[in-house]
């Protein structure tokens, strides 16, 4: 009685079949197709994975599956015929692996530049509508000093204009400002503010305290 291997191999051949072909057809590896024709049982996977190599074999060769898996059963045993897995089977015919091809390398810089586009559009918007940034870096919050003179440095919106106790100081083309305040008195407090064009505020308030 014909072995499942050859029922296979001799309907594959009738039909003028390749094994690249059949390959191709019901994604099982080549090595696998040539064990299984030739019932080399102990080059292929455990008994569950070669049922439905068979299966998927004999539905591509139009062949009774049923009656196949009838003819395994009774020819294969796991005593004679231990099974192994192949490195084949770890590496299954369909399994994808990542490369770098131009298109997705062009998809890589056209996500690149839509990124950068939404960052462009959040920062002109918060320029535009929200309130600018404003840091005041000196003096201290509570600062005493000795000298009638205090100078206050911060860093704001490069857009923004910036005062000081109601009085307007300059902002270089990158933000940042410094200026002198007299001080009057013993506790002075210093208001710096920060408009943007959308006419909203920041606002730090300092307290400076100058020793007698």
């Amino acid at each position: 009685m014909r072995t499942v291997g050859q029922i296979l191999k001799d309907e594959r051949e009738r039909k003028l079949l390749k094994l690249e072909e059949v390959e191709k057809a019901t994604k099982i590896r080549k090595e696998l197709l040539e064990a299984l024709e030739k019932d080399e049982y102990h080059r292929l996977p455990p008994p569950t994975f070669v049922q439905g190599f068979i299966k998927n074999y004999g539905r591509f060769l139009s062949l009774d599956t049923e009656k196949l898996l009838a003819i395994y059963r009774r020819e294969f045993s796991d005593r004679k015929n231990p099974p192994k897995i192949m490195e084949a089977w770890t590496n299954p015919i369909d399994k994808k692996r990542f490369k770098i091809t131009p298109s997705k390398a062009l998809g890589a810089v056209v996500f690149s530049l839509i990124v950068t586009f939404l960052i462009y559009l959040w920062i002109e918007y918060r320029f535009l509508v929200g309130a600018p940034f404003l840091e005041v870096i000196s003096p201290s919050n509570q600062f005493t000093t000795s000298n009638a003179v205090v100078v206050v440095k911060g860093k704001t919106d490069p857009e923004a204009k910036v005062m000081i106790n109601n009085q307007e100081i300059q902002v270089d083309i990158s933000g940042n400002f410094s200026q002198e305040v007299k001080l009057n008195g013993s506790a002075n407090q210093l208001v710096i503010t920060s408009t943007g064009k959308s006419g909203k505020s920041s606002r730090v308030e300092k307290m400076v305290f100058l020793k007698p």
